[in-house]
């Protein structure tokens, strides 16, 4: 049985409702198009709308019947929606700042319920709706209220279940340099400060059903950890994972000839964390990079987390993790009646070089990217 596969909405820079619309009509209208073709096949959106676009929904009723009219007008269905960029996640820099709010804040518990609610009323009765989010947050902070809210993020989930009968799985998403930068450390931030907690006010079992995991494939990657052997884990952990992020980094295999070939990679809107093959060397960003050359020159290799098209590789210095993305595509687990929903989340288009950039119209780049995930999963 083929997983389920969308997406990420946030390639696209909808900053408000009107944007959402214009944008969702000129490009995940005509993928959908494409994707079902003459199979009539239901396709799902992997939706991103910031707390500008939620708080105008939350306050107008007409606003979201004509969110929940756009998607019926179209034949489309809501599959996940990714809540982790709060704000305006295509300014001219974002680097940090997507981090904040992190998960010890007011704003981030209601801004994730808001979505929720709204979604609700899109999505039928019955389905499970992955929602994406930051792994606590970036830097040091008060991990007592991230699990506290945490709790109070899965106590509200639960009663948005008992209303309407749609399920949702807040699912952390580990990301190199943040609190939880591995499956492993969320899992074990779940199992002991959430799931375990002495005085948590809500049962275990609501606990395990709205909180799990994301898996973000070019994350792991950068971090060294193997996202089979993550997956499985999860399972003998009874951690819950509904959504794979199919994604692939940057992979510089020879830095002593080739590190300004990476280097051009350096911009100015997101944040890129690069570490060596072996993990012994660290830098937050390219220009970290730029300053340590010396020693990054006599690494045996780097990982920079660059979200690539994922259909893109190259023969020489300079590559990406596209291998490592086939490899997972392959796992069983992905085959079985209760896999995850993959989706597809290069959300780097506009910031990639023309030289560098394969495809140049977005729709035809992002169909690629479907063609290869149903190459590689034996579909097509």
């Amino acid at each position: 049985m083929a997983p389920q596969a969308t997406y990420c909405g946030n390639v696209h820079a909808a900053e408000d409702l009107e944007s959402w619309f214009e944008l969702s009509d000129r490009f995940a209208v005509p993928i959908a198009k494409r994707r079902c073709g003459p199979t009539s096949r239901p396709f799902g959106l992997g939706a991103w709308w910031n707390a500008e676009i939620v708080s105008g929904l939350r306050a107008d009723q007409a606003a979201c019947e004509r969110m929940r009219a756009w998607f019926r007008d179209r034949d489309l269905e809501l599959w996940t929606l990714n809540v982790f960029p709060y704000g305006a996640f295509h300014a001219e820099s974002v680097k940090l700042q997507v981090y904040e709010p992190d998960w010890a804040s007011e704003e981030r518990l209601q801004y994730t319920l808001g979505v929720a609610q709204i979604a609700a009323g899109i999505v039928e009765p019955g389905r499970s709706v992955a929602l994406s989010t930051l792994p606590l947050g970036y830097g040091d902070g008060d991990t007592r209220r991230c699990a506290r809210n945490l709790a109070r993020a899965a106590s509200g989930l639960a009663a948005i279940a008992d209303m309407t009968g749609v399920e949702f799985v807040l699912a952390l998403e580990p990301e190199p340099f943040c609190r939880c930068e591995t499956v492993e450390d969320v899992a074990e931030f779940l199992i002991e400060r959430v799931f375990g907690a002495p005085d948590a006010p809500v049962p275990e079992e609501v606990l395990r059903r709205h909180l799990g995991i994301c898996v973000d494939l070019c994350h792991l990657a950068v971090v060294g950890e193997d996202p089979v052997a993550a997956a499985v884990e999860l399972g003998r952990l009874g951690v819950r994972l509904p959504k794979i992020q199919v994604s692939s980094c940057l992979e510089l295999r020879d830095p002593a000839t080739a590190l300004d070939e990476l280097l051009e990679f350096e911009e100015d809107r997101y944040v890129h964390q690069s570490i060596s093959f072996d993990g012994g060397l660290r830098a937050l960003d390219l220009d970290e990079v730029r300053v340590r050359r010396a020693e990054f020159e006599r690494a045996d290799g780097i990982r920079t987390h660059f979200h690539m098209p994922i259909y893109w590789d190259a023969e020489g210095p300079l590559g990406s993790t596209r291998a490592q993305v086939e490899r997972f595509l392959a796992w069983p687990g992905l085959r079985a009646d209760d896999a995850p929903l993959l989706e597809i989340e290069t959300y780097t288009w506009s910031v990639l070089d023309e030289d560098w950039r394969p495809e140049r119209d977005l729709v035809a780049g992002i169909e690629r990217e479907f063609e290869f995930l149903d190459r590689a999963l034996g579909l097509g």
